[in-house]
């Protein structure tokens, strides 16, 4: 790793460093406000899918430029997975059906979400 600082310096992602805090006033209260309402989103949408253990887990915000968002939807991939099985099962017999929900190992509490 090359010579310099390791994090970034912009106020809305970290915090100032330790040194400044004890120093200077506005960094103080920067600190403050950034550990106790965490930090100020932008407004507007966002949306990331990561590797789940099941599948692809989807989030998606909306923020209205205040520290909390103002929507968060999750999507699991259980969900999607329960999604598919009218398609896949339509003509089969019911133990296909019952070999099919216990071969994709959904969870119940990840679709509800």
């Amino acid at each position: 790793m090359p010579a310099g600082p390791y994090k970034a310096d912009h106020p809305l992602t970290c915090p100032p460093p330790k040194d400044r805090t004890l120093k200077d006033i506005e960094s103080l209260i920067t600190h403050f406000i950034d550990v106790s309402w965490g930090p100020v989103m932008p407004a507007g949408e966002t949306g990331q899918m990561i590797e789940a253990t099941k599948g692809i887990a989807g989030y998606f915000m909306t923020s209205d430029a205040s520290s909390m968002s103002y929507r968060t939807r999750l999507r699991t991939p259980s969900f999607a997975h329960l999604q598919q099985i009218p398609s896949v099962i339509r003509g089969q017999m019911v133990p296909d059906l019952i070999a099919y929900i216990a071969s994709i190992d959904f969870v119940m509490s990840d679709v509800d979400r």
